[in-house]
């Protein structure tokens, strides 16, 4: 298929079986990673009913400090950047130096840790194979930052872009788990402040609703490799609402989404945000935004990280780099898509 036919595509396809490294990766994770959480998970719940205030001055973000070690792919570049209230960076690959494309990219957190060192490397990989430079944002976080600071994060990373002479139908805002919540809310922020929308949005495995029964929904179906679901229940209670003190905004569901580009959304079958995409990808058609939805089998959640060493990582990549054509493409007067 044509890299620009994406308007001829289902509107949602299943990609599989999986393969033995993508199996084997989450077998890895649901041995050594799940329990750690849960067990951090309960950990947590006993400190918040000691001293609350306690965990809302924890700053864990410094979780990414040490995965400076995850070095881009060789010879791309990467340049510090200053937003108002927060870092970002360009990741620039050789096959993009030359590029107008950009792609703001808002890192995957659960809201509360990671940010440009533990992303780089995969950054780097979007622009080696899409050609185009990356803004990768380093957005506040909770406690600390509610999710309207990172919105206004993301916001300030696409005014940026803008301020730099790229056209907004060259910009595709892209990111994944709670970034994929930011790179919509960013998109309808742009467009609610009066900005020319962005060229489209890629949200990987997105974060896109507080209702904690569609997650639970989820994992009447499929076991979260990952993630148990008191740990999401957890981050959303006790860091991303500050013990119920603090309101969530409107998420993208409940919101007016009409005049976006178009989105391409992917998330693995076992994922517990399969219907958080599955929500968001209802809004949008009923909005009229054409949304693409991408289901992979047994894919563990940001499962397109492990690029390196899984084939069906590399395949997603190739979906989105053919998305991203598509989007920022020119249309001809017969409605066709060109390069």
């Amino acid at each position: 298929m044509n890299s620009l036919d994406w308007r001829g595509r289902p509107a949602i396809v299943h990609f599989g079986p999986a393969s033995w490294q993508s199996r084997a990766l989450g077998w890895v994770t649901a041995i050594f990673v799940r329990p750690l959480l849960g067990l951090l998970t309960l950990l947590g719940l006993a400190v918040n009913r000691i001293s609350p205030r306690l965990l809302q001055r924890a700053r864990l973000d410094v979780i990414d400090e040490p995965l400076r070690i995850i070095r881009p792919l060789p010879g791309t570049a990467v340049t510090p950047v200053a937003l108002p209230n927060c870092p970002a960076e360009w990741v620039i690959a050789p096959e993009a130096r030359d590029s107008d494309l950009v792609i703001v990219y808002l890192h995957g957190s659960a809201l509360v840790t990671l940010g440009l060192n533990s992303h780089r490397r995969f950054v780097s990989k979007l622009s080696a194979v899409t050609g185009a430079r990356v803004l990768n944002v380093g957005y506040r976080l909770a406690p600390h930052a509610d999710i309207d600071a990172a919105v206004s994060d993301g916001l300030d990373g696409y005014r940026y872009a803008l301020a730099h002479g790229f056209a907004p139908n060259q910009i595709v805002l892209a990111g994944d788990s709670a970034g994929g919540l930011m790179a919509a809310d960013t998109a309808l922020a742009a467009r609610d402040a009066g900005l020319p929308v962005p060229a489209g949005q890629v949200l990987l495995s997105p974060l896109t609703s507080s209702d904690m029964d569609l997650k639970y929904r989820a994992l009447q179906q499929h076991r979260d490799v990952l993630f148990p679901f008191i740990t999401v229940k957890f981050i959303y209670d006790v860091f991303a609402t500050v013990n119920g003190t603090r309101p969530t905004p409107v998420m993208p569901p409940e919101a007016d989404l009409h005049g976006l580009g178009p989105f391409l959304m992917q998330v693995g079958t076992h994922e517990m945000l399969i219907n958080d995409t599955f929500a968001l990808a209802d809004r949008l058609k009923a909005d009229g935004v054409a949304v693409w939805v991408q289901v992979w089998d047994r894919a563990m959640h940001m499962f397109q990280l492990s690029f390196d060493i899984n084939p069906d990582a590399r395949r997603a990549v190739d979906e989105i780099t053919s998305f991203i054509a598509y989007a920022t493409a020119e249309i001809d007067d017969e409605g066709e898509a060109t390069a």
